[in-house]
């Protein structure tokens, strides 16, 4: 059995999805788990979604495929995909790209998670 080389953790606050990326964002494993993770949130109707970058060492141009496909996917449905923690080398290769054009970034996921307005609970019902 092979190892993933991207692990996802999810947390939900609220109404909004974290996903916690780890590893490499590339071809063929990578670029799967991540596909998979937004399948199930878009699946299960949690259409705001923060991706948090931070310990993402490398993305390669499937990666970035990935991440467009699914992040137009969230947008069909009504819902949007926003990034956090972008790392120097993943900043440079959504500059080169000019993917800071189409996604919002932001500079943590306290950030990303406040763009999106009120939650639609109060802050009692959250879990903390």
């Amino acid at each position: 059995m092979t190892r993933s080389s991207l692990s996802v953790t999810l947390t939900e606050q609220g109404d909004i999805s974290i996903l916690d990326l780890k590893g490499l964002l590339v071809l063929d494993d990578g670029d799967a788990v991540f596909r998979d993770a937004i399948n199930d949130l878009i699946a299960r109707e949690r259409l705001k979604i923060v991706v948090n970058l931070a310990d993402v060492s490398y993305i390669d141009s499937a990666g970035i495929g990935v991440m467009i496909g699914r992040y137009l996917a969230v947008k069909r449905r009504g819902g949007d995909m926003k990034l956090a923690h972008l790392t120097a080398r993943s900043h440079r290769v959504m500059t080169i790209t000019h993917l800071l054009t189409v996604f919002e970034a932001y500079e943590n996921v306290e950030d990303a998670i406040k763009s999106f307005g009120e939650p639609s609970v109060s802050e009692s019902q959250v879990r903390r």
